[in-house]
């Protein structure tokens, strides 16, 4: 619902900030979908002002913060954007009905922008390791979390739109797997080690420094967290990490390897992971063609698809799935 959906001038914004957080400075908008966010830039320092769709429960947003915290003591080492708190020592606020959280902005070039290497890959796989490891140890007040139709434990709910994906041979393959998965992945989920996820590791949120371009920096954007199957985070990562690449034994062997050093896989982990992988990619293209249906004047949405098809074309044809 539209109402739900925040949207703030950058005079109100200018208010929250110096009112609870006594900070001044530039307000620049930055593109998102649901939520709002604003980058605030100070003479000293640069923030981000995030502003949650009402649609989110309190519990969700307030897990988004908490991950953060956790982090910060389990996993020093990993950087990800830091909880400021307002002038009365408050994590979040309600302003007009609205959550709002203040996080310090994370320097760094974005992975999407960097050429991939077999070092780099690993190093993505290195930094989602250790993410792993540190959020064993997290016990999530709520298990709700983003929208259910991306957890990928969920993606069966997404089998209702696979009439309106419009590619006959993706349809026909996304068919094959649905038939596949729900006869032999699904019953093997409710055994597979469970915790909270980032559900979006992909290489949008991924930070690097440009001068040292083979390792992460850092790790941005926690609102698709999501209480799941622990490997779900390493079949997304996947998912997004290869596509458009040609060698995917390369970079898939690469991200693993250094996943694997930090967090151990398991033997039913392993065997499922592929079409883990697979099943987000089904997301990607049954969503996306469900979208273009409710905004058929958008020609670039189903042109962003490809990708995914071609990737999931390529897992056939190389006999990662459906062998």
């Amino acid at each position: 619902m539209q109402e739900e959906v925040p949207n703030f001038s950058d005079e109100k914004i200018a208010q929250i900030v110096k009112e609870h957080y006594g900070l001044e400075g530039k307000i620049s908008s930055f593109v998102s979908f649901e939520d709002q966010n604003a980058l605030i830039t100070t003479p000293g320092e640069r923030y981000v002002l995030k502003i949650a769709n009402k649609r989110w429960l309190p519990e969700f947003v307030k897990m988004q913060t908490d991950v953060l915290d956790h982090l910060k003591k389990e996993a020093p080492n990993l950087t990800v954007p830091s909880v400021i708190k307002t002038s009365n020592g408050d994590d979040i606020i309600s302003v007009d009905g609205f959550l709002v959280r203040l996080l310090n902005f994370l320097q760094g070039e974005l992975l999407t922008n960097i050429p991939r290497t077999p070092d780099l890959y690993q190093d993505v796989g290195r930094f989602l390791g250790q993410f792993s490891e540190a959020m064993k140890t997290f016990s999530p007040e709520a298990t709700e979390g983003s929208d259910p139709l991306w957890k990928l434990d969920n993606v069966i709910a997404c089998k209702e739109y696979l009439p309106e994906v419009i590619d006959e041979d993706a349809r026909d393959r996304i068919t094959r797997l649905f038939e596949y998965y729900e006869k032999n992945i699904m019953p093997k989920l409710p055994h597979l080690r469970k915790a909270v996820i980032h559900g979006d590791a992909n290489e949008q949120n991924f930070l690097i420094n440009p001068a040292e371009p083979t390792i992460i920096t850092g790790l941005i954007d926690f609102g698709e967290l999501q209480f799941s199957s622990q490997i779900n985070d390493l079949a997304i990562t996947l998912a997004y990490g290869l596509l458009g690449e040609d060698d995917i034994e390369m970079a898939s062997s690469q991200i693993i390897k250094g996943y694997e050093r930090e967090f151990a896989i398991l033997d039913e982990e392993r065997e499922i992971l592929y079409y883990l992988m697979a099943m987000r990619l089904v997301t990607n293209i049954t969503m996306t063609s469900h979208t273009a249906k409710l905004f058929p004047e958008n020609e670039y949405i189903l042109i962003a698809q490809k990708p995914a098809q071609e990737l999931l074309n390529k897992l056939e044809q190389e006999k990662y799935i459906l062998a």
